[in-house]
């Protein structure tokens, strides 16, 4: 069964992010169906723009920073959803401050936007956000 749960959005906030998080599950893992995800949009500390959490097997929590403009949000969602993806894979595991990648472990630790945009997770959903936000925009039923 596929669930999602939208908190703090308003009505327009929410319905952008349940067609954005619909599209990118379609893209992204088409064949998926045993997935929950609660999304909310919340303040969060740093410059973070997100974060995901897999709560234990097919559940998910993804935060997006509260008042993003809406590509940035929609870019967010799309940059936790590849996440999302990489753990209902399997390809990352999160074991407290180490994650395992593709079966190599790596200390999930960085001092630097280089280094965070290094490791090999955060990569690819760098990518992917941005090969998805261009087919949102290119999408048949966009208005």
């Amino acid at each position: 069964m596929l669930h999602v749960s939208i908190d703090g959005a308003d009505q327009r906030e929410a319905n952008i992010l349940y067609d954005a998080y619909f599209f990118a599950l379609k893209q992204l893992m088409p064949r998926k169906q045993n997935l929950d995800v609660e999304i909310a949009l919340t303040d969060i500390e740093g410059d973070a723009d997100g974060f995901h959490m897999e709560v234990e097997k097919n559940v998910h929590e993804i935060e997006i920073q509260k008042g993003l403009i809406e590509e940035d949000m929609i870019t967010a969602l799309f940059h936790e959803m590849v996440h999302v993806r990489q753990h209902a894979r399997g390809w990352l595991k999160d074991k407290g401050p180490i994650k395992t990648w593709m079966g190599e472990d790596y200390l999930a630790a960085y001092s630097t936007v280089d280094e965070y945009m290094a490791l090999p997770w955060e990569a690819e959903a760098y990518k992917l956000q941005e090969e998805l936000y261009a087919k949102w925009n290119t999408r048949s039923d966009n208005h």
